[in-house]
């Protein structure tokens, strides 16, 4: 608990009035019993009303110290935040020419707020769908009243190739989440079609469109705010998306081209941003693929058929999306002809002031809130502009160094003395603010549709707002500033102690972590068996991402978990601690349960509570495990523990045998192997369990347990292997 201020003289001026008055009768009874409306009142008033004054600067000392503790302990008053985001800029829909570049810097205006763009743009005429193929389960295949052997023969499939069904997915851009959790090949298809103005004219637009820069919009789909440190984010390694062109072949086949990718200010999706591709020169190579018969129409490695086959025909090219580091990407937003944009105002060429030739001058810019990282400011010497540098502080910069000091909340810049501080602007020298962006706060977080218009721009460009811009932060007070001081002081984002590394890695601004574990002196091998133990200096950290209990879903970090959270803990670790990010070892099991229910007529509700029991026990996040922070790492798991976790649901009235099923290798495949009742599934201090699947069932304890179905061969009989081939499944539509 932050002890309180105190107030260094808390008397108001009724009080100083009271003192006052009291004082007199003491050193002057004759006055004791003056009338009202005296002079002497008149007197006694002023004098307290003074003493007030000095008192209140006095009671200012302590917000003077509060500022000077800050400083000494480098923790500044944080400044005003501007949002950010993006906005797409069409052009025209009636002509195959490409209008102008919109310029960087171009103005915005939307709910009084001052809009600036980063970057230029080339826009187009295309707009955009997002598809996917989405897999199909055999219980979807059953619904549909399909089965794989009806699609393997619908397709004329060779002996040896499997049937992998899927069904066009497109997603309702801006409304909702653009996900590849579901999808066949991990991909993400972008169709660019171009108007309906323009279906005469599609290959001249596909010549115009080649060796141009394609600006795409994209944003997450959760919110990335930084921490305690604002650069968290910007400091941080970008992900990895492959954006490719879908080209047709001189065979009919389907071929993915890298596309050269310019400029990324999202970080890789990770925030708000613009991916700038540069498009290939040869059109040729772009194709609609909307010729194909509709029942092929996305087969293979062809693009998901549209849902209107006119919109389909107006294809002017497909791009495909992907994540190696990981596949399950999800997006909150795609958007052509996209562009930075931020909630700050511009000022451009203002004359400031003039040098006055004398030590520390003071310039006051037009406006307060300055973005420091964008301005440029300019002293005239001999007719020409010289920019001078913002620095910290001006002591030690030497007498001819042009730099000054910027408060940019104020907007006030100081210049040197002309000695050791900085040299002094020349007497009569214009200075003039070349460039600089002011404004922030919470007001520029402006939701989807709020900003309208292009200030002075062409009739030709078409706005349309469709995420909101997010960030913005008002400018911190020193009282919000002292509450981060225990906690900085804590750990100063350092990773020293095991609760350290726990508590950063959950709270990274890039990837979100769910549980975080450390193995002290655990340096992994090339293989397991070349693992050691209790190596000074190494730290091993075991994490997990955020999951949903489910069989099927457990929460396996992904390459591009481990990369982002290595590069942020690497910066936070003492030195000479060798750091490594892990992902835990799953082991597959099973499990199978025979039960006895109390009523018959809820049989089957009692027996899917006890699967969701056994799940919620063995699921590795919290408030799975015994101890509700999920299964402990290199715990062995217990039929007996198995067993109590399902008595306890209600409507069972007797737990009669309980199986564990471990994967094992033989032959190279992977088969299951039943442990005896006696023997536990023992986990090495890396190791934690993964579920694949759980049989609930009614029996005795004479009966033997199944194997749960769908995952795998008991016995370890050879499994039918082949080529999936990825085929499309249209339900018929009357």
């Amino acid at each position: 608990m932050p002890l309180p201020v105190p107030n260094l003289d808390d008397r108001r001026f009724e009080d100083l009035v009271a003192e006052a008055r009291a004082r007199l009768a003491t050193h002057l009874p004759e006055l004791t019993q003056i009338a009202p409306g005296d002079p002497v009142h008149s007197f006694i008033d002023l004098f307290a009303w003074l003493t007030e004054t000095i008192l209140y600067r006095a009671n200012l000392i302590p917000e003077r110290q509060r500022r000077v503790f800050l400083n000494l302990l480098q923790i500044p008053v944080r400044p005003a935040r501007p949002a950010r985001g993006v906005v797409c800029v069409d052009g025209g829909p009636t002509s195959v020419l490409l209008p102008p570049l919109l310029k960087d810097g171009s103005q915005l205006r939307g709910a009084k707020q001052a809009l600036t763009t980063l970057g230029e743009l080339q826009p187009t005429c295309l707009s955009l769908q997002v598809l996917i193929k989405q897999t199909l389960s055999t219980d979807d295949l059953t619904a549909l009243g399909l089965t794989l052997q009806d699609l393997h023969e619908q397709f004329g499939l060779r002996k040896g190739e499997t049937p992998q069904p899927f069904q066009p997915r497109r997603f309702d851009i801006g409304r909702e989440r653009l996900t590849l959790s579901k999808s066949l090949d991990q991909s993400f298809y972008l169709a660019c079609i171009a108007p309906k103005q323009l279906d005469s004219n599609l290959e001249l637009l596909r010549e115009n469109l080649a060796g141009i820069r394609l600006s795409v919009a994209i944003a997450p789909a959760d919110d990335v705010e930084a921490t305690a440190e604002d650069s968290a984010i910007n400091d941080f390694e970008a992900r990895n998306l492959q954006w490719e062109l879908v080209a047709q072949g001189p065979d009919n086949s389907t071929r993915f081209l890298p596309l050269e990718q310019m400029s990324d200010t999202s970080l890789g999706g990770r925030q708000a941003g613009v991916v700038r591709l540069r498009l290939p020169n040869n059109a040729a190579l772009f194709a609609d693929f909307a010729n194909a018969d509709p029942m092929f129409d996305g087969s293979k490695n062809m693009p998901p058929a549209l849902d209107d086959a006119v919109e389909a025909s107006r294809v002017a090219l497909w791009i495909r999306l992907r994540c190696p580091d990981d596949p399950t990407l999800q997006l909150g937003y795609l958007g052509l002809n996209g562009v930075d944009v931020v909630a700050q105002g511009l000022r451009l060429d203002t004359i400031v002031g003039l040098g006055t030739g004398l030590p520390d001058q003071v310039v006051a810019l037009p406006d307060q809130q300055v973005d420091a990282a964008t301005l440029d400011l300019q002293v005239e010497e001999e007719g020409a502009w010289v920019s001078w540098r913002a620095v910290d502080f001006l002591a030690g910069n030497g007498a001819e160094a042009r730099v000054f000091r910027l408060n940019a909340d104020s907007g006030y810049a100081y210049f040197g003395d002309g000695l050791e501080n900085g040299k002094r602007p020349p007497r009569g020298a214009r200075i003039r603010v070349a460039r600089y962006r002011h404004g922030g706060g919470e007001a520029g977080n402006l939701p989807a549709g709020s900003i309208k218009e292009i200030v002075d721009g062409s009739p030709r460009f078409k706005l349309r707002h469709e995420w909101p811009l997010q960030g913005g932060r008002d400018a911190e007070t020193v009282a919000q500033a002292e509450q981060r001081i225990p906690q900085f002081l804590t750990h100063r984002n350092r990773a020293v102690t095991e609760t350290d590394f726990q508590v950063i890695c959950r709270n990274n601004p890039i990837n979100p972590v769910a549980r975080t574990e450390l193995i002290k002196g655990f340096l992994p091998g090339n293989t397991l068996a070349a693992a050691r133990r209790d190596v000074p200096g190494v730290v091993s950290v075991f994490v997990l991402p955020p999951a949903q209990p489910a069989i099927g879903n457990w929460p396996k970090p992904n390459k591009g978990l481990l990369k982002d959270v290595f590069n942020y803990l690497l910066n936070r670790v003492q030195a000479g601690t060798e750091l490594y990010v892990l992902s835990p070892q799953f082991i597959p099991m099973a499990v199978s349960i025979l039960v006895q229910v109390r009523d018959p007529q809820t049989e089957q509700e009692t027996l899917q509570a006890v699967q969701q029991v056994i799940t919620e026990y063995l699921w590795p996040l919290p408030p799975g495990g015994g101890g509700n922070q999920g299964w402990p790492l290199g715990k062995p798991i217990q039929v007996n523990e198995l067993l109590t976790q399902a008595a306890r649901v209600e409507g069972v009235q007797a737990v009669n045998v309980a199986n564990l099923f471990e994967q094992v290798r033989k032959d190279e495949r992977a088969v299951w192997r039943r442990l005896p009742i006696s023997e536990a599934l023992d986990l090495e201090a890396y190791q934690l369990p993964e579920l694949m699947g759980v049989h609930v069932g009614i029996g005795s304890a004479k009966d033997t347990p199944p194997l749960p179905q769908g995952i795998g061969p008991l016995d370890g009989a050879p499994g039918e292997r082949g080529t999936g081939i990825a085929v499309p499944v249209i339900p018929d539509v009357c």
